[in-house]
């Protein structure tokens, strides 16, 4: 038995119990904060279609980052992220999509129900199909909202104009880079142990994914993670280094970003990695990690393999 194994099976006497009140209490919570916002748009009938930014105005509104640390809780501070909805379809709906193509060289647009936030369809940057200004998708009639990512952005930065059942429900939105992911340096000082609490087990899930059943742990650790996406996982342990090994071919075919969180799923490390061997030398704290494995405009090659990434926890070396 390794170390490593070792200090896991040590860790699981202690997280197991904390670890599944922290399960029932994220439910619970997610299920009134949908049930919340079900009975908020059920009374405000007058929808206002415009996109909201994260940003830091965002987030000093009340429970939007409670809302967020259970809808989307792998937070991403690589892109530029913005939302729209929920709004009512009855048959269609038709995307600008020419605006993304000219403000990010990657992005991609989730269409989710309200209020469950059950992923119906991702339409990425490198969809060949995506060449006309408007992308239209028949929906079943329902209630939906939108989740927009911009990777490798430029300015200016406009946000699509929406069309629903042919009529154009909002313009094209323009932002400026000062209004975006200015809050990602100062998000850890948001911190509580409320969202601690909330995101509690999630390490504890981790460490016991091996004998857990595969879907449902990814269901539980991205929820909402873009389907067009590869991705890797695992825990990391305080005072242990992280390596990350990539293959040259995985490098030349794909945008790579890594996000390292806290106990609370803040994000505290985040980079795109752009060479074979990246390694963080020490981990501060317990938590986890996410590779985003996003294919290329120009991507043509291979599918993606597995083994074309690896990673190492070990404990780090104290000088």
């Amino acid at each position: 038995m390794t170390k490593s194994e070792k200090i896991t099976n040590r860790r699981l006497l202690g997280e197991i119990p904390a670890a599944f009140l922290s399960f029932i209490f994220f439910k619970a919570f997610r299920l009134l904060l949908r049930t919340l916002a079900h009975i908020n748009a059920s009374l405000n009938k007058k929808t206002v279609f415009r996109w909201l930014v994260y940003s830091d105005e965002l987030l000093r509104k009340p429970l939007i980052l409670p809302a967020i640390l259970v809808t989307g809780p792998r937070w991403n501070p690589h892109a530029i992220a913005a939302g729209l909805g929920p709004f009512e379809v009855k048959e269609s709906l038709a995307i600008e999509v020419k605006s993304c193509i000219t403000s990010a060289q990657s992005w991609s647009i989730g269409i989710y129900t309200f209020p469950q936030a059950a992923s119906i369809q991702h339409i990425p940057s490198h969809d060949l199909n995506v060449k006309e200004e408007w992308t239209q998708l028949k929906l079943n009639p329902g209630k939906y909202t939108l989740g927009l990512r911009y990777y490798h952005w430029s300015e200016p930065i406009n946000l699509p104009a929406i069309k629903i059942d042919e009529n154009k429900v909002t313009e094209t939105q323009s932002v400026t880079i000062d209004d975006v992911n200015n809050y990602l340096a100062n998000l850890t000082k948001r911190d509580h142990i409320f969202y601690r609490c909330l995101n509690y087990y999630i390490f504890t899930l981790l460490i016991c994914q091996k004998w857990l059943p595969k879907e449902w742990v990814r269901k539980e650790y991205l929820p909402v993670g873009d389907t067009n996406n590869e991705f890797f996982y695992g825990v990391v342990y305080k005072n242990y280094s992280f390596c990350v090994e990539i293959k040259i071919i995985l490098l030349n075919n794909y945008n790579i970003y890594l996000t390292v969180y806290n106990r609370s799923s803040l994000p505290v490390i985040w980079c795109e990695i752009q060479e074979e061997k990246y390694i963080i030398p020490i981990v501060k704290q317990d938590g986890f990690y996410l590779v985003r494995i996003r294919p290329k405009l120009d991507f043509i090659s291979d599918p993606f393999q597995s083994d074309w990434m690896s990673v190492k926890l070990v404990p780090a070396v104290k000088g």
